[in-house]
C-alpha cells in the first residue's frame, strides 16, 4: 500500500444518505424481558457522494450495527435515514422496499457465508439481474454476466464454478459482482477483507477505488484496520461505543488525531515510521481520558461552541479547510458502557520494578 486515495473533488459532495440521531436498542434477557443494551446512540453521519467514507472502530463498537440499520437488515429504535430528501423510517416502515435495495446494497465480511454454496456463480449473478429488472432475455443476461465479471476481474469460466471452488478473494469479488448486477449508488463493505490473505487484499482495496472513479459509487468503508482505511477512504470517522467522536479527510485524522480514543488507536496500530514502542504511560493516560474524561483542549474557547449539558462537535484545523476535521467535545465520555481490549487492557503501566 503505497498509495492514499485523494478526493476527485476540492469541494464536499451532496450527501447521498444521512442519518440523523440514529439509535438502535436490543433486548437482552429472554422474551418477557424488558432490559435492553444501546449498540447505537444518537449518530449523526453523511455520506458523501462519489466518496469513501471508512468507519473506524473497535470490535463492538457500533459498525456493522449502524450498516445493517443503512440497509434495513436492522430497525432502528428512534432517528431518521434520509435518502433523496425521504427519510426512510417514515416512508417505508415495514422496511426497505425494492427500488431502495437496488440503490443500496452491502458487502459481507465472510463471502463463503454470504454467497449460497448450492448454486454456481452465474446463478447468483442472474438472480439479481432479475430480481431488480436489470437484464431481460437470455442473450442479454449472457452480455451482463460478462461484464460483471469483467468489472471484478474474473474469468468468464468461473462462471459455472460453486463457491467452495473459489479462493476467498475471488468468492469476494463474486460479491461485489452481485451488487453492482443491480447498479447500486452506494456499497456499504463491511471488513470485506478481514477475512482473506494479505497478499490478496489490496486487489479488492484497488477495485474498491476503481469503481468509485469509473461509477461514481459512494462507499461507507467498516474497517478496524486504520492502515486500509488511510489508502482506500476520502474521509474516515471513528466510532466508540456506539458514538462518532472524531471526523475529516482520512490523512488529516490519522495524522493529527485529535481525540484520546483515536490517538489510542493509533497506538495499536503497526507503524514503521514509530521508533520504539509506544509510551505505555502514555497509553494508560489516554485509556483514562477516554472512559473518565477530565479536560478538553477546547474548553474557554470563544471561537467554539461549547455546551455544560451535552457534547459537541469542535471544529480543528482553519474553517477554510474542504473536508472539515471536527472532535467531539473530550469532557464526555460516551453513554453507552463498552469496555474493550483496547480500552481496558494494561490499565496501569507495568514496571520492573520489585517491591
Amino acid at each position: 500500500m503505497s498509495a492514499p486515495a485523494t478526493a476527485s473533488t476540492t469541494e464536499t459532495p451532496e450527501p447521498v444518505l444521512s442519518v440523523r440521531g440514529l439509535t438502535k436498542d436490543f433486548r437482552v434477557g429472554g422474551l418477557f424481558s424488558r432490559n435492553s443494551v444501546r449498540a447505537l446512540n444518537a449518530v449523526d453521519l453523511d455520506l458523501p457522494r462519489g466518496r469513501i467514507l471508512a468507519l473506524v472502530g473497535e470490535s463492538g463498537s457500533g459498525k456493522s450495527t449502524l450498516a445493517r440499520c443503512l440497509v434495513r437488515l436492522e430497525q432502528p429504535s428512534s432517528g431518521s435515514i434520509l435518502a433523496n430528501g425521504r427519510d426512510l423510517l417514515r416512508t417505508e416502515r415495514r422496511g426497505a422496499s425494492r427500488a431502495y435495495r437496488g440503490e443500496v446494497q452491502m458487502v459481507f465480511q465472510d463471502p463463503f457465508g454470504s454467497l449460497n454454496p448450492a448454486h454456481r456463480v452465474d446463478y447468483l449473478l442472474t438472480r439479481a439481474l432479475r430480481v431488480h429488472r436489470r437484464a431481460r432475455g437470455a442473450e442479454q443476461i449472457q452480455t451482463r454476466l460478462r461484464e460483471l465479471m469483467a468489472a471484478v476481474d474474473l474469468s468468464e469460466e468461473l462462471l459455472d464454478a460453486y463457491p467452495h471452488e473459489l479462493s476467498g478473494g475471488q468468492r469476494q469479488r463474486v460479491a461485489i459482482a452481485r451488487t453492482l448486477a443491480v447498479e447500486p449508488r452506494v456499497i456499504l463493505a463491511d471488513e470485506p477483507t478481514s477475512m482473506l490473505d494479505v497478499s490478496v487484499r489490496v486487489g479488492v482495496l484497488n477495485l474498491m477505488r476503481r469503481l468509485r472513479a469509473e461509477r461514481g459509487i459512494s462507499m461507507l468503508y467498516i474497517t478496524h484496520d486504520l492502515a486500509s482505511a488511510r489508502y482506500v477512504a476520502d474521509t474516515i470517522v471513528v466510532m466508540y461505543a456506539g458514538e462518532l467522536v472524531e471526523g475529516g479527510d482520512a490523512l488529516t485524522v490519522l495524522a493529527e488525531p485529535a481525540h484520546p480514543y483515536t490517538r489510542l488507536l493509533l497506538s495499536a496500530a503497526p507503524d514503521p515510521n514509530r521508533v520504539g514502542e509506544f509510551d505505555p504511560v502514555e497509553r494508560a493516560r489516554l485509556r483514562a481520558e477516554v472512559l473518565t474524561p477530565t479536560s478538553c483542549p477546547y474548553e474557554g474557547d470563544p471561537e467554539q461552541q461549547c455546551s455544560s449539558t451535552e457534547p459537541v462537535r469542535h471544529q480543528v484545523g482553519g474553517p477554510s479547510d474542504a473536508e472539515p476535521h471536527w472532535v467531539r467535545c473530550h469532557l464526555y465520555a460516551p453513554t453507552i458502557s463498552a469496555p474493550t481490549a483496547l480500552i481496558t487492557d494494561l490499565a496501569e503501566p507495568k514496571t520492573n520494578e520489585t517491591p
